[in-house]
């Protein structure tokens, strides 16, 4: 059967393609274009959950310089898996590794290997112009897992892209790098929560290579997949290079062990049974919460391993194991820095979250609590009672802003009676009024129904108050002024002396700007 085909390319691109067998043989990689076993490694290559792209290079050079040079750079690229040549047109098939970047910025990486070592080629042989890039065209285009189309298809478009590209290869590469900045500031700019702060363990550290398959394929190369490789647990089901579903390793067996197993299933598409709703989180969510959500599943998915993507784009799977014992470590952690009388985060944590904000450029009020004449309370009722006392405003504090500014609030303990909270500028105001409250009306039952009505200052003058009360320093920062928590820990020291020269409880708010 013959179908007919209107091509607009040139002859010599035609020809390679229609003849798949000609060229000029360089080692024992698999050569020639568009037949069966070519297609075959495209395939294996994507059900390993490896990508493909299509390298295209149009060098002006002698032969045995451009030899030389294409040797030295798959020597140390090692991603060259299919090649042909024609003339002065060079084809490469490059695979790249699930927990390598796909991007077109990713694979880019591989193209500026490649005019180093034509460079160097150049400079070696006396060939001043490949040397210097005359003559030298690079195109890079991706071939995605066909879904309604033919692989053949596929690979022909990157091709005809990859040489279409070939000129603007930078440019394009620059304007992807660009794109994809630009959406991860947005991203954090309108407050996306799964994006970790500094020193907090993100996901992505844990992915690991996972098998892949397209969502067309039969159960049966599901299966084979699993025979021919036994510390395989899962495969994820793909679409256009993003994750559809999810096969375990279990459950597969279980189903074909029936009676009608093989007959019914053999020849189906993975897409019937495959599951169709599993965990899949993005690299930059933190560890912590995908811990939440992995145990949040059903029983029957609780051990499935969890899908990872990059903008998208399958990245790899984490095990529930190595979630659990990421989460050991991380809880360990902050164990040893958090402070031990109330267990919230100490100074290193306050630094980390304030870096974080900062750089995500989201807004924050960040809220300086402190106590005045503690030390007197201290020393009058001791410090078991002070402790309490110091308890008694964290959970305060914990309380009023959590349920007024969600999980989004942090509340850092620096040492003694002072606090750091970071809310909603939004709320700040109204969340600070409504803890300076409480605190006035909650403090009065640690005096054990004494009347105080007078108390003594650090330089131990009688000074007429009321007992303790609350000095709030609120800092805004609108997202826009360059900041530093170094600078921000200066501004805050600065305000809250400024609100305990105020007598009773107070809240003194700033804006921090040029």
């Amino acid at each position: 059967m013959f179908t007919k085909i209107r091509y607009g390319g040139s002859k010599e691109t035609l020809r390679f393609i229609i003849s798949g067998i000609e060229g000029i043989r360089m080692g024992e990689i698999g050569l020639g274009l568009l037949h069966q076993g070519m297609i075959q490694s495209i395939r294996k290559q994507w059900s390993a959950g490896c990508g493909v792209a299509v390298l295209y290079m149009h060098a002006e050079a002698p032969e045995d310089d451009s030899s030389a040079m294409i040797e030295s750079w798959q020597d140390e690229a090692k991603r060259v898996f299919w090649k042909m040549r024609l003339e002065h047109d060079y084809y490469f098939l490059l695979r790249m590794l699930p927990e390598e970047d796909w991007s077109p910025h990713g694979a880019s990486q591989w193209t500026s290997l490649l005019r180093e070592r034509i460079g160097a080629a150049g400079m070696r042989s006396g060939g001043v112009a490949v040397a210097a890039g005359a003559g030298l065209r690079i195109g890079l285009c991706a071939v995605e897992p066909a879904q309604e189309t033919r692989t053949e298809a596929s690979v022909f478009r990157s091709i005809q892209t990859a040489r279409e590209h070939a000129d603007t290869e930078s440019w394009d590469t620059d304007r992807a790098q660009a794109q994809t900045v630009s959406a991860l500031r947005r991203a954090v700019r309108e407050g996306n929560p799964v994006l970790a702060r500094p020193g907090v363990q993100t996901i992505g550290t844990l992915a690991s290579p996972i098998a892949a398959i397209a969502s067309y394929a039969h159960v049966s190369e599901a299966s084979y997949l699993f025979d021919t490789d036994a510390q395989v647990p899962g495969i994820v089901v793909v679409r256009d290079g993003e994750p559809a579903g999810l096969l375990m390793r279990e459950k597969l067996h279980q189903m074909l062990a029936g009676q009608y197993g093989l007959p019914l299933y053999w020849n189906r598409s993975v897409e019937r049974i495959m599951d169709n709703q599993p965990l899949i989180v993005d690299e930059g969510m933190a560890v912590e919460r995908v811990s939440q959500l992995a145990m949040e599943r059903s029983h029957y998915r609780l051990y499935d391993v969890v899908i990872i993507t990059r903008n998208g784009q399958l990245m790899g799977a984490a095990s529930v194991r190595a979630i659990l014992e990421c989460m050991t470590a991380l809880r360990t952690e902050e164990a040893r820095s958090a402070n031990p009388l109330t267990g919230l985060p100490g100074n290193s944590g306050i630094q980390s979250e304030l870096a974080r904000r900062i750089g995500g450029q989201r807004p924050f009020a960040m809220v300086y609590a402190d106590m005045d004449f503690f030390k007197w309370f201290n020393d009058f009722f001791g410090f078991g009672l002070g402790d309490e006392l110091i308890r008694y405003l964290a959970e305060l504090m914990e309380s009023v802003l959590r349920s007024m500014g969600g999980s989004d609030v942090f509340i850092g303990h620096i040492g003694g009676d002072d606090f750091i909270a970071l809310v909603d500028p939004n709320k700040a105001e109204a969340a600070c009024s409504e803890l300076i409250g409480l605190f006035d009306r909650g403090i009065r039952r640690f005096y054990g129904g004494e009347e105080v009505t007078s108390v003594t200052d650090r330089s131990g003058n009688m000074v007429e108050q009321a007992g303790v009360s609350l000095s709030l320093s609120v800092l805004v920062w609108e997202g826009e002024a360059p900041v530093s928590p170094a600078l921000i820990s200066k501004q805050a020291a600065r305000l809250k002396k400024s609100a305990k020269s105020i007598k009773g409880s107070i809240c003194v708010m700033e804006h921090l700007t040029e």
